[in-house]
């Protein structure tokens, strides 16, 4: 082999995509909740699978659902374990302004997860690459919207009942806060257009014992409800409890809340619970996608601040196509390489719970 051949070869090969390909990297994702809670478990256990299946080196810190806390937890990290090339975290209302700083000042590429920040504090730490630069972006869902479907698929839970007079309704609300009151006027809007008379609406802190206290007192006030809208699965399954203890004819009242949780769709399914909006539980996964098509050069978050998309409703209509999410679920059944669009020439995302859809002859669809 001629010296010519050599050196033609060795840079075919230097020169080629394999070796040009970026190695691995590192995402710390900070979950703000308990170990085990099981909206952020889940949430946490679908980015470790996305990471598993990009080659990403991914570590979990928790917040245990405190803004104090997840400060905390995340400073001793960045203090005294090696920088992660880039962080996935939701802020507290609160602790904001601090927690980007502190990232900002690490030099640490990161990306937020739902819009939690309002007011004041929203004017303060400003819009992601203003004041901290390395702010990638944000990914969230549009409540409002989630709250407005709810609250139609229980009105339409009620008409496919057979019921024919004036619906009546009630609303459990989580805190007072920006996710809990978005969700909260999506459903009064809807009702209001629909006819539905809001006959009063509460807060019961995202709590499921206490929506099981207030629904009881609520349907000695209101014994003539045909449907109870909630924030929550959580508090949804608090009001169901409540509704089969006061010997009402369940199925008669369409009850549903938010968040897909393993146990509400299996109620679903048993026709205890009405409906259920949710999906979001694959924001980190989403999150994770596009950070490893911006680290190898993808520019979406060069030229875009965010990414939103809009939640799904799983009702006894469709529950058969969503029920394998419900018991233990096999989140590799997901090819999250496909949601990237590194190698397409796409330049926005496409992520939406309905991708979660089982399929007769596929394990999920993938349109």
């Amino acid at each position: 082999m001629t010296l010519f051949r050599v050196v033609l070869i060795f840079a075919v090969l230097v020169c080629s995509p394999a070796c040009l390909a970026k190695p691995g990297f590192s995402v710390l994702f900070v979950n703000p909740s308990l170990a085990g809670e099981p909206f952020w478990g889940k949430v946490q256990k679908i980015t470790e699978e996305a990471c598993k299946q990009l080659g990403v080196n991914i570590d979990v810190i928790y917040g245990d659902g405190n803004r104090h806390i997840q400060l905390a937890e995340l400073k001793k990290y960045l203090d005294y374990r090696a920088s992660p090339d880039y962080v996935i975290l939701m802020l507290y209302p609160g602790g904001a302004e601090q927690t980007l700083t502190m990232l900002d000042n690490y030099g640490i590429k990161f990306i937020t997860l739902e819009q939690t920040i309002t007011g004041m504090e929203k004017e303060e730490i400003g819009f992601p690459k203003q004041r901290f630069e390395h702010w990638l972006g944000e990914i969230y869902f549009d409540n409002y919207q989630a709250g407005f479907d709810l609250a139609k698929s229980l009105h339409d839970r009620v008409k496919a009942n057979g019921y024919k007079g004036n619906v009546n309704g009630l609303a459990i609300n989580g805190h007072y806060g920006s996710e809990s009151d978005k969700r909260n006027q999506g459903a009064a809007d809807y009702f209001k257009s629909a006819g539905v008379k809001l006959q009063q609406t509460v807060h019961a802190s995202w709590s499921k014992e206490q929506a099981y206290t207030k629904t009881k007192r609520l349907f000695k006030r209101y014994p003539n409800t045909q449907l109870i809208w909630s924030a929550s699965d959580l508090m949804a399954m608090g009001a169901q409890t409540a509704i089969r203890q006061l010997n009402k004819e369940g199925s008669k009242v369409a009850i549903g809340g938010f968040d897909w949780l393993s146990d509400s769709l299996s109620l679903i399914q048993q026709g205890h619970l009405s409906a259920s909006v949710g999906g979001h539980f694959m924001m980190g996964g989403w999150a994770l996608v596009s950070i490893f098509d911006y680290h190898h050069g993808n520019k979406y978050w060069l030229n875009n601040s965010q990414i939103t998309f809009e939640l799904s409703s799983i009702t006894q209509d469709n529950i058969d196509e969503y029920i394998w999410i419900s018991n233990n679920p096999d989140w590799s059944r997901i090819d999250y390489k496909q949601f990237s669009i590194l190698d397409k020439k796409l330049t926005q995302y496409d992520f939406s719970p309905k991708y979660l859809k089982q399929s007769k002859t596929q394990s999920v669809i993938l349109e």
